[in-house]
């Protein structure tokens, strides 16, 4: 039994944060209706950069599409029609979380705000994301990842030193974001079950970014200290980054006197351990930039994996640089049954990263892969509502809902 098995999500999020917040709920047994506009979809189906996945848009999606919409049911439903929007409150009835990330306000425009629902199921639990929140000076603008990771400060301390402002290589505030969310919809549940009350609530993408920070607000906003990007070190921390090797490059994390001094061992170096310059981390991180260049020097004449032997023999934490296939493809992904596949009606085999929790007695998991656009429409409809196929039918010829079979044509 999969520890969410029985809950179910109407998912009206789209894009990247809120799918991947519903997709975890879905790993964790939801069953998740995604709500989809019939013949364009949801943004993420036109995010791609790979060949192979690109001439089946909208109705498979792109590869970001794919990677955060398995484990759910799509519904083609317009809400930009009032029926559209009168099935979508009747499947209110259904669900035990709505989830939106639109602009704040446009649901409640829409007649499908928290109130509406609430008025057909008391129990909702309404679970809204927005790129800044509900409140404020910047509630209701727009804000992707990258312009939320650059108020947010992230791209201040990202980069080279002296460099241009740099976004981290992967979509820290989305993914935070959705995975915060995840949260709060857990815990909406649980106060649900105690209580026997619904309730809104929301999570925006800049406090889910802002959280992330947490090690450097006091530092910042206490200290009165400006953290400046330095590649891959750390301004808490020393030595904990990337040197170089002889053929690359090798992650070491000492940032404990004990690990210090065992790294100055294995590196042959023990008058580094006794330089009072580095004897505790603060005066190694006070004293960085002597440091750094003199463990590089000596880090240079070994490869990478003859480091990665010794540090590993000595118990001091360190790591090749890997690539994304490198990384996905390590043994420990397997170990981890971190990778799964899926057999996809278009694109044929498709890997992704499987669910990161894991349980002694309930299970988890990707069972269904990503949805093409209307898939489950019919399905959806007959079973949760009851509709009829003539019903399905005339709702169909009208544009209000879209099926997978009129794609197929």
């Amino acid at each position: 039994m999969s520890p969410l098995q029985g809950i179910k999500v109407l998912d009206f999020s789209h894009g990247v944060a809120g799918p991947f917040g519903t997709m975890l709920l879905a790993d964790l047994g939801a069953d998740v209706v995604k709500i989809e506009k019939p013949g364009r979809g949801d943004v993420s189906r036109y995010m791609n950069m790979s060949e192979r996945f690109g001439g089946d848009i909208p109705r498979s999606g792109g590869d970001y599409f794919l990677t955060v919409n398995r484990g759910k049911r799509c519904l083609a439903l317009d809400l930009g029609v009032p029926e559209g929007c009168e099935i979508a409150l009747e499947l209110g009835k259904w669900a035990d979380v709505v989830v939106q990330s639109f602009r704040p306000g446009v649901m409640d425009r829409l007649g499908l705000g928290y109130e509406d629902f609430r008025k057909v199921n008391p129990k909702v639990v309404y679970s809204s994301l927005s790129a800044y929140g509900d409140k404020g000076p910047l509630a209701g603008q727009p804000g992707m990842d990258v312009a939320v990771q650059a108020r947010s400060g992230v791209m201040s301390i990202t980069g080279l030193p002296g460099g241009e402002p740099v976004k981290p290589g992967v979509s820290l505030s989305d993914f935070s974001g959705g995975a915060h969310l995840a949260v709060a919809m857990l815990a909406g549940l649980l106060f649900r079950q105690r209580t026997g009350q619904g309730q809104s609530l929301s999570v925006s993408l800049l406090d889910a970014t802002m959280i992330m920070l947490s090690n450097f607000v006091v530092a910042a906003v206490d200290g009165g200290m400006v953290i400046e990007p330095m590649g891959s070190g750390h301004p808490q921390l020393a030595p904990y980054q990337a040197f170089p090797s002889s053929d690359g490059f090798v992650v070491i994390s000492s940032g404990t006197n004990k690990l210090f001094r065992e790294l100055c061992a294995v590196l042959g170096a023990l008058e580094l351990a006794a330089d009072v310059r580095f004897k505790t981390n603060p005066d190694r991180v006070k004293h960085r930039k002597e440091l750094v260049p003199l463990i590089g020097a000596l880090t240079m004449r070994r490869t990478t994996s003859e480091w990665l032997e010794l540090f590993e023999k000595h118990g001091i934490p360190a790591s090749p640089v890997n690539t994304m296939k490198e990384a996905f493809t390590h043994p420990q992904m397997t170990e981890n049954g971190s990778l799964v596949e899926f057999e996809h009606p278009v694109y044929g085999k498709i890997h992704l990263v499987g669910t990161p929790y894991k349980f002694g007695v309930s299970e988890a998991g990707a069972t269904r892969r990503p949805p093409l656009l209307g898939e489950h429409t019919d399905e959806v409809l007959g079973s949760i509502l009851s509709m009829k196929p003539e019903r399905l039918n005339e709702l169909r010829s009208r544009g209000v809902i879209a099926s997978m079979e009129e794609k197929k044509a």
